[in-house]
C-alpha cells in the first residue's frame, strides 16, 4: 500500500509532538517537583492524592482535638495536686493540734490557716480550662464547688474524637471527689469540704475530739484525691497512646501520598535526558525523510 506524502508528513508531525510533549513533561516535573501536575497526569493517584489530603486533613483535627485534650487534663491534674497539697496540709495540722499540748490560742491560730485551706480547695475544685470549669461535667459553664463547698455538677463525662469512629474520656468525673456517695456516709464519711469545716470548728471551739473526728475523715479524703489522681493518669496515658497513633498515621500517609505525588529527582532528571535525546534524534531523523519529499514535491 503506498503512503502518501501527506501521511508521512503527518506521521513524522505526531513522532516530533510526542518527543516534544514527553520532554516538557519530564522539564515540568523537575520544575515543579511534583509527578502530578494536571488530572490527566494520573488520574487514579490524583484520586488517591484526594483521599490522603483529606485523610491528613481529618489527622490534623483529631491532633488538635487531643492537644485540648491533654491541656484539659494538665490543668486537673495541676488542680487535684493543689487540693492534694492542701488536705495534707490540713492532715498535718490536725495531728499535731490533737496533741493536749497545745492550747485554745494555738488552735484559734490554726483555725485561720484551715480556713484559708478551705478557701484553697473550693477556688482549685473551679479550675477553668479555655473557658470551661473543668470537675463540672456537661455543667462547664458552672462552677463545680458553691462557695460552701457543695457540688453543683453533673456526672457527664466529655468525650472528643481522636479517630474515625474514636472517642476518648478528657474530663474526670469529679462529683464523689467532693461530695460523699451513699456509701460513703453509710459509713459516716462527709463530704470534701465539709470535712475541713470540721476540724476548722474543732480549731475554733478548742474540741480535741472533733480534731480527731477531722483527721480520720482527711486520711479517707487523701485516699480518695489519689485514687482519682490515678483515674486521672490513665485517661492522660490513652490520650498519649493515641497521640502517638495520629502522629504515626500522619507521616505513613504523607509517605504514600509523596510516592504519588513529589518527584524522583535522580529519576526525573534521567528521564529529561532521556527525552530531549530522543526529542533531537526524532528532529533530525524528520528533518532528513521530509527533505526528499519536498524535493521530490518540487520536482
Amino acid at each position: 500500500m503506498r503512503i502518501s506524502e501527506r501521511q508521512r508528513y503527518r506521521q513524522t508531525n505526531d513522532r516530533v509532538e510526542n518527543a516534544r510533549s514527553a520532554n516538557m513533561g519530564s522539564l515540568e516535573q523537575i520544575s515543579t517537583l511534583k509527578k502530578i501536575n494536571r488530572i490527566s497526569d494520573d488520574p487514579i493517584g490524583v484520586g488517591k492524592v484526594i483521599r490522603y489530603k483529606d485523610r491528613l486533613k481529618s489527622l490534623g483535627q483529631f491532633k488538635s482535638n487531643v492537644e485540648f485534650s491533654k491541656g484539659y487534663l494538665e490543668k486537673t491534674e495541676a488542680a487535684i495536686q493543689n487540693i492534694a497539697d492542701n488536705l495534707i496540709r490540713a492532715q498535718e495540722l490536725a495531728v499535731s493540734l490533737s496533741n493536749a499540748t497545745y492550747d485554745d490560742a494555738s488552735r484559734k491560730s490554726a483555725a485561720k490557716e484551715v480556713k484559708q485551706i478551705i478557701n484553697e480547695v473550693v477556688s482549685s475544685g473551679n479550675t477553668t480550662y479555655a473557658g470551661r470549669h473543668i470537675f463540672s461535667g456537661y455543667r462547664t459553664q458552672t462552677p463545680a464547688l458553691s462557695t460552701e463547698g457543695s457540688y453543683l455538677g453533673d456526672d457527664g463525662a466529655v468525650f472528643l474524637q481522636v479517630d474515625d469512629g474514636e472517642f476518648k474520656q478528657v474530663n474526670l468525673q469529679a462529683r464523689y471527689l467532693f461530695e460523699s456517695s451513699a456509701a460513703e456516709r453509710d459509713l459516716g464519711h462527709f463530704n470534701m469540704v465539709d470535712s475541713l469545716d470540721i476540724l476548722h470548728t474543732g480549731l475554733v471551739n478548742d474540741d480535741i475530739d472533733g480534731i480527731r473526728l477531722a483527721l480520720h475523715e482527711l486520711n479517707h479524703q487523701i485516699q480518695k484525691t489519689t485514687s482519682y489522681q490515678a483515674t486521672l493518669g490513665s485517661l492522660y496515658h490513652s490520650l498519649d497512646s493515641s497521640e502517638k497513633k495520629i502522629e504515626a498515621d500522619s507521616v505513613a500517609t504523607t509517605d504514600l501520598m509523596s510516592q504519588i505525588e513529589e518527584v524522583d529527582m535522580f529519576k526525573a532528571s534521567s528521564d529529561f535526558h532521556r527525552s530531549e535525546t530522543v526529542l533531537q534524534s526524532t528532529l533530525l531523523a524528520s528533518n532528513k525523510m521530509l527533505q526528499p519529499s519536498l524535493l521530490n514535491f518540487m520536482q
